[in-house]
């Protein structure tokens, strides 16, 4: 049945129309796109950073840059793209350190996680190990805490700055135990990593991936991990509520950020990319196993959902905790 010439002509009108407003945006991307990671380079954090940049590289046919905007907890770096053109041209590579707790320890809160910007996707989440210097007499964490019970304030806990996970698990650890020890705060995994080893720092709290090196050369011993199960990178390691401290469930989650006001078919496809590379790229796969993350690639509403409720229960801890704001 032939439609009536004035249905016809409407039709047709709207095809073109539509056609003009598509052919009239740009194909995104166009050039090349900054990933902004807000830590040093060499930690977890920086990892997925640039896995993910080779494979949106291939995938997206643009250079996809990685650029480390370190400081302040990752405040620096959250700041600056929280700043950039909202045209997926910058987009931020955050953990919960960065996105969700160092905002919390602010006296003037610099930005809202979720109303600031505009979530991707988290890419993925692992635990973290609790380990000490071999000259920590404590071989366990029941012994830990008795050392810390015995001696209040003098053993040492390290972390990756001031408002990181790896500061409120220390925290965390301590309000669950009922013990004291004293935080001291470094600029990134690495001279983390290093004092712990020199000993100028008796433990602490940091990514199993970064673990599992130290472990197997002797130069750090593992007593527990954080969540509600063992990680398959240190299957021998207990978790914290095997080892008779419950309750102590930091996890630390990677994700992808936009601006906020980025065009939701940019933020889209940056999502439909990044979770193609998760599910289907065994490159990508073997550095999140290798490195003892497990894979989550949820679509933006999840994400953002969870950063909801994820602020709320961190502000709840930093509140029982007492921790004072910068």
């Amino acid at each position: 049945m032939s439609l009536p010439p004035f249905v016809r002509a409407f039709v047709a009108a709207t095809l073109a129309i539509t056609g003009a407003a598509a052919a009239a945006q740009p194909a995104y991307p166009e050039r090349a796109v900054t990933l902004v990671s807000p830590f040093p380079a060499g930690g977890a954090t920086d990892l997925v950073a640039r896995v993910i940049a080779q494979r949106l590289a291939v995938a997206m046919d643009q250079p996809f840059v990685v650029d480390n905007r370190a400081g302040a907890t990752g405040l620096i770096g959250e700041a600056y793209v929280m700043r950039a053109r909202a045209d997926g041209y910058t987009v931020l590579i955050a953990s919960n350190s960065s996105h969700v707790i160092a905002p919390l320890l602010q006296a003037k809160k610099p930005f809202d996680p979720v109303s600031d910007f505009e979530p991707i996707t988290m890419l993925g989440s692992y635990p973290l190990a609790l380990k000490v210097n071999p000259a920590v007499s404590a071989k366990d964490v029941k012994e830990l805490v008795a050392l810390a019970k015995k001696s209040p304030g003098k053993l040492n806990f390290g972390s990756i700055g001031t408002g990181s996970v790896t500061h409120l698990a220390g925290e965390q650890f301590k309000l669950k135990s009922g013990i004291d020890m004293t935080h001291v705060p470094y600029k990134g995994t690495a001279a983390l990593a290093t004092a712990l080893i020199a000993g100028e720092i008796d433990l602490q709290f940091d990514s199993v991936g970064s673990t599992k090196p130290l472990v197997d050369a002797g130069r750090a011993r593992a007593l527990a991990v954080t969540g509600s199960k063992r990680s398959a990178l240190l299957p021998q390691v207990p978790t914290l509520a095997e080892a008779g401290v419950p309750g102590v469930d930091a996890i630390v989650w990677v994700g992808a950020f936009a601006p906020k006001g980025t065009p939701p078919a940019i933020v889209a496809r940056l999502q439909q990319e990044m979770v193609k590379a998760l599910n289907e790229d065994a490159g990508v796969r073997r550095v999140f196993s290798d490195n003892g993350m497990d894979i989550v690639g949820n679509d933006s509403r999840a994400f953002g959902q969870s950063l909801q409720s994820e602020q709320k229960s961190w502000a709840d801890m930093i509140s029982a905790a007492g921790i004072e704001k910068q």
